[in-house]
């Protein structure tokens, strides 16, 4: 096995859009990147297998991809999420939001979110007690008396 060693050093500074490459077997990354010093417009081909990965390192923007001192994959830190509705009446549709302001939009089978809930609450407690909503009604704007 040869290693190259005329590298390009690549570093994304703007992620403009994506899309499904042509074959269906990877993603295409449209960026604003400086290579080698020089700032590009720059398409970047990702095979489906490196797809994950990639999407860790283009949110994970704070502290890049570090060695993980223990066995598991790096973290991306995690601002919220949230359900949104969705048509399909099999799965489920949550966005989460990271402090870069992207969100991540995914989908999932409704037993897939039982068992993300369950786990939740396994490592995090019940929830805490919600106060119900209370509704208020506005007062009519044309029933007021003159004074």
């Amino acid at each position: 096995m040869s290693k190259r060693t005329d590298r390009v050093q690549v570093e994304i500074e703007e992620l403009k859009g994506s899309a499904v490459a042509g074959d269906g077997d990877g993603v295409v990354l449209e960026t604003e990147a400086v290579v080698d010093g020089a700032r590009h417009d720059t398409s970047i081909e990702v095979q489906q297998e490196d797809v994950p990965a990639v999407a860790v390192a283009l949110l994970n923007t704070d502290s890049g991809i570090a060695v993980p001192q223990q066995e598991l994959p790096p973290a991306i830190k995690c601002l919220g999420a949230g359900v949104v509705h969705w048509e399909d009446p099999l799965h489920v549709r949550f966005h989460l939001q990271f402090d870069s302001g992207q969100i991540l939009p995914i989908e999932m089978t409704k037993e897939a979110a039982k068992a993300l809930c369950r786990g939740l609450l396994e490592r995090t407690g019940p929830p805490a007690p919600v106060a119900p909503l209370r509704r208020v009604k506005a007062p009519d704007a044309g029933s007021g008396a003159d004074a």
